[in-house]
């Protein structure tokens, strides 16, 4: 009995995880495979620049109309799951859109390395 559950339960979170709007393989990904990439810190940095992060967040990503991102003062867990999660799918009740329909999984996750890159907070609170 328990094989023929596991296939409807396999289906139904793939399912749900198709209809949220992220790939299944993302939703494996607890953390970020860019971390501390410099290749991919820089790739982030030019996406960052290129759809207009600082805009909200700021050229150093301090905060503006956004929040500071570079701090150790977060309304929410900053892991890396959380973030991308807020970069890919936005943030209701805020000005944050999401990012999924103009970039892709890979490329969040590198704007998520750049955005760790410039972490100003006390390396005791970091958790990703």
């Amino acid at each position: 009995m328990r094989c023929k559950l596991f296939p409807k339960q396999f289906l139904a979170a793939g399912l749900i995880v198709v209809l949220w709007g992220v790939s299944p393989a993302l939703a494996a990904e607890d953390t970020n495979p860019f971390t501390g990439d410099p290749e991919a810190i820089a790739e982030g940095k030019s996406l960052w620049a290129g759809t207009g992060c600082y805009a909200c967040h700021g050229q150093e990503a301090g905060g503006a109309v956004g929040p500071d991102l570079t701090d150790d003062q977060w309304v929410y867990r900053p892991t890396d799951k959380t973030i991308f999660k807020a970069i890919a799918k936005g943030r209701k009740g805020t000005t944050m859109v999401g990012w999924s329909t103009s970039l892709t999984d890979e490329q969040i996750w590198k704007v998520i390395a750049y955005i760790r890159s410039l972490y100003k907070g006390d390396p005791g609170k970091i958790i990703w």
